[in-house]
Order: structure tokens, then sequence, then C-alpha cells
């Protein structure tokens, strides 16, 4: 817990941003509180294109509109960072100086561009926070907190803050975009629910399955990718049974501490075909608790494509590393030493040692080539070309 946030402040917040996945409507309240914690004056969620080198806004908080309309209609091409978010994973927390570095400019360099000097700082921001929070094809989303000159620039206070943040809007963007809703009427979700393609099991506090729309039922029927064991919610294997209880449990006890546990869990068919499982808490905040009384949480499972079943993401979802521990786990599982890990990586050998200590404790591991047996159950085949 950051020292002057109270936990309290924290939860309300972090209650805002999952009460958004269900009402989308709610998100500029939930980013004008987060951004609050660090005295941001804009925050949004934006979607990038790398081919277009476009940007448009799908959620904001805060800014003269004036200005966030001509940063999407001409200085998002301009910005010198298309570069480096490009090689942004999911979770990667940054701000300018370190997307600066990754772009490989100076930030007295960035301070006399045409983006900062024609948009950011007549628009009022030196500084901002981004977090990775989803790519797909040449598409990432971002969250953004945007800071003014009338506070100093980005520190560890702030950086800390947005990973917490962070994947607690990954979890509601991915589900909000699952229920592809614009509400959900309080007393009709379960109703709701069964209109849905996708599968959603509402379970309580020991994932006992308290209810299951058809397309959970089927897949339930079929034992696979997830299944009722003495009417209890399992996976497919022990350790995406794992992170799903983990989530779970903790969204029962304080959803503020899910962390990253049950965000696009890898879960598959007995055919092989890949499937992914997101948990929304349903016990805090405004809405959620009345939407299904006695159910403390929402388990969501959909067909992923193959591509969105990286190593490194679906590392993050088992066992709760952070996106550098995940990458470093696989750099030295394909056989790599630390030293060509931390070349490879662009980390120093003893940043890659520390990584590397908390992948072993995190995964049950000791060995190396425990390391490639874990990465290798997890990377599905290459399809067949035609």
């Amino acid at each position: 817990m950051i020292a002057d946030i109270t936990s309290d402040r924290l939860s309300a917040v972090i209650g805002k941003i999952y009460d958004s996945a269900v009402d989308p409507a709610l998100w500029p309240d939930a980013i004008e509180s987060a951004c609050g914690l660090v005295g941001a004056t804009m925050g949004s969620i934006s979607i990038f294109d790398y081919r277009q080198m476009s940007m448009r806004w799908a959620a904001q908080w805060g800014g003269d509109p004036a200005w966030t309309k001509l940063f999407e209609e001409k200085y998002a091409a301009l910005m010198p960072f298309w570069p480096a978010m490009q090689r942004e994973e999911v979770g990667d927390i940054s701000d300018t100086r370190r997307l600066c570095d990754k772009t490989g400019i100076s930030t007295e360099e960035f301070c006399q561009s045409r983006f900062f000097l024609e948009w950011a700082k007549p628009a009022g921001y030196q500084d901002a926070i981004n977090g990775t929070i989803m790519r797909s094809g040449s598409q990432m989303g971002a969250f953004h907190l945007y800071i003014p000159p009338t506070r100093d620039l980005v520190g560890p206070r702030d950086l800390a803050i947005a990973e917490l943040l962070v994947p607690h809007i990954r979890r509601a963007v991915a589900i909000g975009d699952l229920l592809d809703i614009k509400s959900i009427v309080a007393t009709a979700f379960e109703t709701t629910l069964d209109t849905l393609a996708v599968a959603v099991v509402l379970v309580d506090a020991d994932a006992r399955i308290r209810h299951a729309n058809a397309a959970a039922q089927a897949m339930l029927g079929a034992g696979a990718p997830i299944m009722s064991q003495d009417g209890l919610l399992r996976a497919s294997s022990t350790q995406a049974t794992s992170a799903l209880v983990t989530a779970i449990n903790r969204a029962a006890r304080n959803e503020s501490r899910i962390g990253l546990a049950g965000i696009g869990v890898p879960v598959s068919g007995r055919d092989g075909r890949p499937a992914i499982a997101h948990v929304l808490p349903l016990k805090s905040g405004k809405l959620r608790p009345d939407l299904a009384p006695g159910a403390v949480a929402a388990v969501f499972v959909t067909p992923a494509r193959v591509d969105a079943l990286l190593p490194v993401e679906a590392l993050v979802a088992l066992y709760e590393l952070t996106p550098t521990e995940a990458r470093v786990l696989v750099e030295i599982a394909s056989g790599k030493n630390r030293a060509a890990a931390a070349e490879a990586l662009g980390i120093a050998d003893s940043t890659v040692k520390t990584h590397l200590a908390r992948v072993f404790e995190k995964t049950g591991t000791s060995e190396q080539s425990e390391l490639a047996k874990l990465v290798a159950s997890l990377t599905p085949p290459v399809a067949a070309r035609p």
C-alpha cells in the first residue's frame, strides 16, 4: 500500500474501475478518481494503431476538448514514441523518461520536438504515466495519466500507483469488451448473461458454481475448457485451476488485492484449442454487489486467438509474474545464460539474477530445464499453413 493512500480510498477507486466493466458510462468517473491519486489533470484509455500511426480515445476524463481533438486528428502521428510503444508488453508501466530511453532520444530532445512544443506543452502537460493494457495485431491499448507542470515530474510513487491500478484496468477493459453492452440492469443480470455468446459462470467464495449461462453450461457438460467437480468450478489444468481459485478467493476477501490474478488465464478444451478466462469481482463497489446476490465473482471464458496466448502473457496469468520476470523466464528457458538474457532484454545481469530468483520462487522450479518444460507446455503448436 502507498503510504499516503488509505486502503479505503484505493478500494473506492478500484471499485469504480470494476463497475465500469459492467457499465462503460462510468469510466470517466473511474478515471477521474485514478487521476486524483497522482494529481493528473487528464486520464484516458486509448487505442493506438502502429500501421496508421493513429490514436482514438476509448474513454477519458479531463483535458481541454479542443486539445484532445487535435491529438487524435493531428499530433498522434507526430508522437516520437511509436518505435518504443511497439515493444511495450501488456502490463508494462512507463513514464516520459522511460519512453525516451526506449526510443533512443534524450528528454531534452523530446522537449524540443514538435509534439511537445505544439501539443503537450500548450495543452498543459509536462509528463505522463503510460500502462499497456492490451495488444492485438497492429493495435495496442494504453491507460494514461497526464501530469501538469504544477507538480513534479513522474516519480517512483506515481509509478507504484500505476502498477497497482493497471491490472484492474486490464481486467475491466477485457471483460467490458466481452460483455459488449452499454449497461446491465441489476435485476436482470443473470438473464442478460444468458443472452451472451461468451461463457459466464457466477461463483461464491469457495468457487462453487451459483449460475452458469448457456454457453458455460455447454463447456461444463463437455468437461472442457472448464468443468464442475462436486459443484466447484475447475479448469483444464492444475495451474489454471489454482490461478482461478486464487483470483476468486481474493475477490471475496478484498478485490483491491486481486492484482494480476485471474486476467487472461490460459485454459484449453479437449481439442487443444486455446481459451482464456477472466475473473470479475462482484462483491464490492456501488453497482456490482446487487447484480448477483451470493456470488463474489463472475468468470468469463472465451476462445482465444493462437497469437494471443504468448508464453509471456500466459506465464503472467498463471504465476502472477511481472512482465519483466516473464520475459526473463522465457529467455532463460530458451537456453540462454544470465549474461545473454541480460543482453537480449537490455537490462543488467544483476537485474536478471534478481528476477530469476523470483521466477524460481513463484513457479516452484529451481533449474533451467524445468523452466524450458514449463514454457513448452504453454506454447500452442504452430498451425499448419495451407
